[in-house]
Protein backbone atom coordinates (compact mmCIF):
# COMPACT_ATOMS: atom_id res chain seq x y z
CA UNK A 1 0.00 0.00 0.00
CA UNK A 2 2.73 2.32 0.98
CA UNK A 3 6.20 3.19 -1.29
CA UNK A 4 9.13 0.94 -0.63
CA UNK A 5 6.74 -1.46 1.70
CA UNK A 6 6.57 0.44 4.71
CA UNK A 7 4.01 -0.21 7.40
CA UNK A 8 2.27 3.14 7.42
CA UNK A 9 2.66 6.90 6.63
CA UNK A 10 3.64 9.70 8.52
CA UNK A 11 2.23 13.51 7.81
CA UNK A 12 3.56 16.16 9.84
CA UNK A 13 1.79 19.46 9.22
CA UNK A 14 2.24 23.07 10.12
CA UNK A 15 -0.15 26.48 10.06
CA UNK A 16 2.37 29.21 9.87
CA UNK A 17 0.03 31.77 11.05
CA UNK A 18 -0.29 33.86 14.72
CA UNK A 19 -2.94 32.55 17.39
CA UNK A 20 -4.72 33.50 20.13
CA UNK A 21 -2.87 33.38 23.57
CA UNK A 22 0.71 32.57 22.30
CA UNK A 23 3.33 33.41 23.00
CA UNK A 24 1.34 35.60 25.45
CA UNK A 25 -2.15 34.69 27.20
CA UNK A 26 -2.94 38.24 26.05
CA UNK A 27 -2.28 37.99 22.49
CA UNK A 28 -4.76 38.92 20.56
CA UNK A 29 -4.25 38.43 16.24
CA UNK A 30 -6.43 39.50 14.30
CA UNK A 31 -3.51 39.54 11.58
CA UNK A 32 -2.27 35.88 11.91
CA UNK A 33 -0.22 36.92 9.07
CA UNK A 34 1.98 39.09 10.86
CA UNK A 35 4.25 36.26 12.04
CA UNK A 36 6.48 37.27 15.11
CA UNK A 37 10.23 36.97 14.62
CA UNK A 38 10.41 33.69 16.78
CA UNK A 39 8.31 31.81 15.28
CA UNK A 40 10.68 32.86 12.47
CA UNK A 41 13.26 31.24 14.00
CA UNK A 42 11.64 28.00 15.12
CA UNK A 43 10.19 27.45 11.32
CA UNK A 44 13.89 27.20 11.01
CA UNK A 45 14.70 24.82 13.65
CA UNK A 46 12.26 22.61 12.71
CA UNK A 47 13.84 22.59 9.52
CA UNK A 48 17.14 21.57 11.17
CA UNK A 49 15.54 18.50 12.41
CA UNK A 50 13.52 17.53 9.56
CA UNK A 51 17.03 17.93 8.11
CA UNK A 52 18.94 15.45 10.31
CA UNK A 53 16.41 12.60 9.75
CA UNK A 54 15.97 13.62 5.76
CA UNK A 55 12.28 14.48 5.19
CA UNK A 56 9.95 16.54 4.10
CA UNK A 57 7.31 18.51 5.99
CA UNK A 58 3.88 20.09 4.53
CA UNK A 59 3.17 23.85 5.79
CA UNK A 60 0.32 25.72 5.07
CA UNK A 61 0.52 29.77 5.17
CA UNK A 62 -2.15 32.28 5.53
CA UNK A 63 -1.20 34.95 2.27
CA UNK A 64 -0.69 38.32 4.79
CA UNK A 65 2.56 36.45 5.64
CA UNK A 66 3.57 37.49 2.55
CA UNK A 67 3.63 41.07 2.56
CA UNK A 68 6.56 41.21 5.26
CA UNK A 69 9.72 42.14 3.71
CA UNK A 70 11.26 39.30 5.66
CA UNK A 71 10.00 35.90 3.58
CA UNK A 72 13.37 34.18 4.08
CA UNK A 73 12.20 31.34 6.28
CA UNK A 74 9.71 30.40 4.17
CA UNK A 75 12.38 30.90 1.12
CA UNK A 76 14.29 28.01 2.95
CA UNK A 77 11.54 25.41 3.18
CA UNK A 78 10.76 25.57 -0.05
CA UNK A 79 14.45 25.24 -0.83
CA UNK A 80 14.72 21.92 1.34
CA UNK A 81 11.85 20.62 -0.61
CA UNK A 82 8.82 21.04 1.87
CA UNK A 83 5.45 21.86 0.29
CA UNK A 84 3.87 24.90 1.04
CA UNK A 85 0.56 25.48 0.85
CA UNK A 86 -2.75 27.40 0.82
CA UNK A 87 -4.14 28.57 4.50
CA UNK A 88 -6.76 31.63 2.62
CA UNK A 89 -5.18 35.69 3.26
CA UNK A 90 -6.95 36.35 6.28
CA UNK A 91 -7.66 33.42 7.71
CA UNK A 92 -11.39 33.37 7.07
CA UNK A 93 -14.41 31.09 7.97
CA UNK A 94 -14.82 28.99 4.86
CA UNK A 95 -18.35 28.01 5.96
CA UNK A 96 -19.12 32.17 6.97
CA UNK A 97 -23.12 32.43 5.26
CA UNK A 98 -22.47 36.46 5.78
CA UNK A 99 -19.73 38.50 5.26
CA UNK A 100 -19.19 39.70 8.94
CA UNK A 101 -18.54 35.85 10.09
CA UNK A 102 -15.61 35.74 7.26
CA UNK A 103 -13.25 37.20 9.82
CA UNK A 104 -13.16 40.18 12.45
CA UNK A 105 -11.38 42.59 9.30
CA UNK A 106 -14.55 41.97 7.37
CA UNK A 107 -17.00 42.26 10.35
CA UNK A 108 -15.04 45.52 11.23
CA UNK A 109 -15.99 46.74 7.41
CA UNK A 110 -18.14 44.72 5.52
CA UNK A 111 -17.87 47.52 2.65
CA UNK A 112 -14.37 45.76 1.92
CA UNK A 113 -15.97 42.80 0.49
CA UNK A 114 -18.27 44.97 -2.03
CA UNK A 115 -20.89 43.21 -3.69
CA UNK A 116 -19.42 39.67 -3.47
CA UNK A 117 -20.69 37.04 -1.83
CA UNK A 118 -18.98 35.38 1.22
CA UNK A 119 -18.15 32.07 -1.17
CA UNK A 120 -16.88 35.19 -3.46
CA UNK A 121 -14.58 36.53 -1.17
CA UNK A 122 -13.12 32.92 0.03
CA UNK A 123 -12.40 32.39 -3.77
CA UNK A 124 -10.65 36.04 -3.51
CA UNK A 125 -9.15 35.01 -0.48
CA UNK A 126 -7.37 32.08 -1.77
CA UNK A 127 -6.63 33.72 -5.62
CA UNK A 128 -4.72 35.95 -3.35
CA UNK A 129 -2.79 33.46 -1.34
CA UNK A 130 -2.06 31.31 -4.68
CA UNK A 131 -0.86 34.61 -6.34
CA UNK A 132 1.40 35.67 -3.16
CA UNK A 133 3.35 32.29 -3.10
CA UNK A 134 3.88 32.62 -7.21
CA UNK A 135 5.07 36.25 -6.85
CA UNK A 136 7.25 36.01 -3.66
CA UNK A 137 8.66 32.51 -3.84
CA UNK A 138 7.84 30.75 -6.94
CA UNK A 139 5.60 28.41 -5.28
CA UNK A 140 2.50 26.72 -6.92
CA UNK A 141 -0.52 25.91 -4.50
CA UNK A 142 -1.40 22.48 -4.82
CA UNK A 143 -3.45 21.90 -1.92
CA UNK A 144 -5.60 24.05 0.73
CA UNK A 145 -6.25 23.74 4.42
CA UNK A 146 -9.06 25.88 6.20
CA UNK A 147 -8.68 27.86 9.16
CA UNK A 148 -9.80 26.23 11.63
CA UNK A 149 -11.39 22.57 11.01
CA UNK A 150 -14.68 21.08 11.10
CA UNK A 151 -16.34 17.50 12.31
CA UNK A 152 -17.60 16.87 9.56
CA UNK A 153 -14.68 18.52 6.88
CA UNK A 154 -17.02 19.88 4.07
CA UNK A 155 -19.10 17.37 3.64
CA UNK A 156 -22.00 19.85 4.21
CA UNK A 157 -20.33 22.54 1.80
CA UNK A 158 -20.73 21.15 -1.42
CA UNK A 159 -20.00 24.67 -3.06
CA UNK A 160 -16.65 24.75 -1.01
CA UNK A 161 -15.19 21.64 -2.68
CA UNK A 162 -16.31 22.98 -6.06
CA UNK A 163 -14.58 26.27 -4.95
CA UNK A 164 -11.17 24.35 -4.02
CA UNK A 165 -11.77 21.91 -7.39
CA UNK A 166 -12.08 24.91 -9.85
CA UNK A 167 -9.29 26.16 -8.46
CA UNK A 168 -6.92 23.34 -9.30
CA UNK A 169 -6.16 22.09 -5.65
CA UNK A 170 -5.32 18.51 -5.49
CA UNK A 171 -6.20 18.21 -1.90
CA UNK A 172 -7.99 19.68 1.37
CA UNK A 173 -7.76 19.42 4.81
CA UNK A 174 -10.77 20.17 6.44
CA UNK A 175 -12.21 17.60 8.79
CA UNK A 176 -10.56 17.14 12.30
CA UNK A 177 -12.12 15.77 15.33
CA UNK A 178 -10.29 14.40 18.77
CA UNK A 179 -13.60 12.85 20.36
CA UNK A 180 -12.56 14.07 24.01
CA UNK A 181 -14.53 16.29 26.83
CA UNK A 182 -13.12 20.04 26.43
CA UNK A 183 -14.47 21.56 29.68
CA UNK A 184 -12.45 19.28 31.77
CA UNK A 185 -8.70 18.09 32.12
CA UNK A 186 -9.46 13.87 30.52
CA UNK A 187 -7.29 11.46 32.13
CA UNK A 188 -4.53 10.47 30.46
CA UNK A 189 -6.27 6.75 29.62
CA UNK A 190 -9.47 8.96 27.97
CA UNK A 191 -7.11 11.08 26.33
CA UNK A 192 -5.30 8.09 24.76
CA UNK A 193 -8.84 6.63 23.55
CA UNK A 194 -9.62 9.93 22.16
CA UNK A 195 -6.74 10.01 19.42
CA UNK A 196 -7.12 6.42 18.55
CA UNK A 197 -10.57 6.67 18.03
CA UNK A 198 -9.28 9.94 15.97
CA UNK A 199 -6.92 7.86 13.71
CA UNK A 200 -9.68 5.31 13.08
CA UNK A 201 -12.46 7.89 12.03
CA UNK A 202 -10.42 9.93 10.18
CA UNK A 203 -8.13 8.52 7.38
CA UNK A 204 -8.06 10.18 3.77
CA UNK A 205 -11.12 9.79 1.64
CA UNK A 206 -12.56 11.45 -1.26
CA UNK A 207 -15.42 14.39 -1.33
CA UNK A 208 -18.20 12.93 -3.98
CA UNK A 209 -16.92 15.90 -6.22
CA UNK A 210 -13.84 14.09 -6.53
CA UNK A 211 -11.38 16.30 -4.10
CA UNK A 212 -9.05 13.98 -1.51
CA UNK A 213 -9.65 15.11 1.63
CA UNK A 214 -6.69 14.51 4.14
CA UNK A 215 -7.89 14.72 7.60
CA UNK A 216 -5.81 15.72 10.65
CA UNK A 217 -6.07 13.47 13.51
CA UNK A 218 -4.82 12.42 17.00
CA UNK A 219 -4.51 15.72 18.93
CA UNK A 220 -4.07 18.94 17.84
CA UNK A 221 -1.09 21.53 19.75
CA UNK A 222 -4.11 24.13 19.91
CA UNK A 223 -6.41 21.36 21.53
CA UNK A 224 -3.26 20.44 23.97
CA UNK A 225 -2.19 23.99 25.02
CA UNK A 226 -5.23 26.20 24.90
CA UNK A 227 -8.01 24.10 25.49
CA UNK A 228 -6.51 21.10 27.85
CA UNK A 229 -3.19 23.20 29.22
CA UNK A 230 -1.55 20.05 28.80
CA UNK A 231 2.36 20.45 29.29
CA UNK A 232 4.67 19.79 26.65
CA UNK A 233 5.61 15.88 27.82
CA UNK A 234 1.87 15.01 28.11
CA UNK A 235 1.43 16.45 24.23
CA UNK A 236 4.42 14.48 22.87
CA UNK A 237 2.89 11.05 24.65
CA UNK A 238 -0.49 11.93 23.14
CA UNK A 239 1.27 12.17 19.57
CA UNK A 240 3.41 8.84 20.29
CA UNK A 241 0.35 6.87 21.02
CA UNK A 242 -0.75 8.22 17.87
CA UNK A 243 2.22 6.87 15.77
CA UNK A 244 1.92 3.45 18.36
CA UNK A 245 -1.63 2.76 16.96
CA UNK A 246 -1.13 4.05 12.84
CA UNK A 247 1.98 1.72 12.99
CA UNK A 248 -0.30 -0.73 14.67
CA UNK A 249 -3.19 -0.60 12.28
CA UNK A 250 -1.51 0.39 8.76
CA UNK A 251 -2.80 4.09 8.80
CA UNK A 252 -2.01 7.26 8.02
CA UNK A 253 -1.02 9.51 11.04
CA UNK A 254 -1.20 13.17 9.59
CA UNK A 255 -0.94 15.13 12.70
CA UNK A 256 -1.52 19.10 12.82
CA UNK A 257 0.29 22.11 14.41
CA UNK A 258 1.45 25.04 14.31
CA UNK A 259 5.24 27.21 14.93
CA UNK A 260 3.48 29.54 16.69
CA UNK A 261 1.97 27.43 19.60
CA UNK A 262 5.33 25.58 19.67
CA UNK A 263 7.57 27.94 19.60
CA UNK A 264 6.21 28.69 23.34
CA UNK A 265 5.66 25.55 24.94
CA UNK A 266 7.95 23.21 22.67
CA UNK A 267 10.98 25.67 22.21
CA UNK A 268 13.75 23.07 21.53
CA UNK A 269 11.41 21.43 19.16
CA UNK A 270 11.02 17.97 21.02
CA UNK A 271 7.56 16.95 19.48
CA UNK A 272 9.40 16.69 16.14
CA UNK A 273 12.22 15.03 16.80
CA UNK A 274 10.37 12.44 19.12
CA UNK A 275 8.06 12.14 17.03
CA UNK A 276 10.48 11.33 13.60
CA UNK A 277 12.80 9.22 15.82
CA UNK A 278 9.54 7.06 16.48
CA UNK A 279 8.09 6.50 13.69
CA UNK A 280 11.33 6.12 11.89
CA UNK A 281 12.55 3.00 14.68
CA UNK A 282 9.65 0.77 13.18
CA UNK A 283 10.33 -2.45 12.00
CA UNK A 284 9.34 -2.41 8.49
CA UNK A 285 9.38 1.47 8.01
CA UNK A 286 7.66 4.32 7.51
CA UNK A 287 6.83 6.10 4.44
CA UNK A 288 7.14 10.16 6.09
CA UNK A 289 5.37 12.11 3.40
CA UNK A 290 3.69 15.28 2.65
CA UNK A 291 -0.41 15.65 2.01
CA UNK A 292 0.84 16.25 -1.49
CA UNK A 293 2.69 13.15 -1.41
CA UNK A 294 -0.08 11.37 0.39
CA UNK A 295 -2.92 12.70 -2.20
CA UNK A 296 -1.11 12.22 -5.80
CA UNK A 297 0.25 8.16 -4.00
CA UNK A 298 -2.97 6.62 -2.17
CA UNK A 299 -5.78 9.08 -3.51
CA UNK A 300 -4.84 8.93 -7.02
CA UNK A 301 -7.47 9.38 -9.07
Amino acid sequence: MYPSGAQFCLSLTFDIEMSYNFPYWHSDYDDYGAIDPHVKQYVHTMLDVAQKYGVELQFFVVGSALEDPDVDYLKRLVAEGHALDNHTYRHVNVKAARIPDLHPSYKRAPWRAGNLTPLDCLRHEIQQTSAGLRERLGVAAKGFRTPGAFPNGLQDSPAVQSLLHEEGFRFASAHYKCPTERTWRPTRADMEAAVRLSLDSLQPYRYPNGLPEIPMMGLSDAIAFRTLDLDRWEYIHHATVAVDHAYDHGQVLSLLAHPSYLAARDPHCDMLDTVLRRALDKPGGCWVATNRDISETLLAA
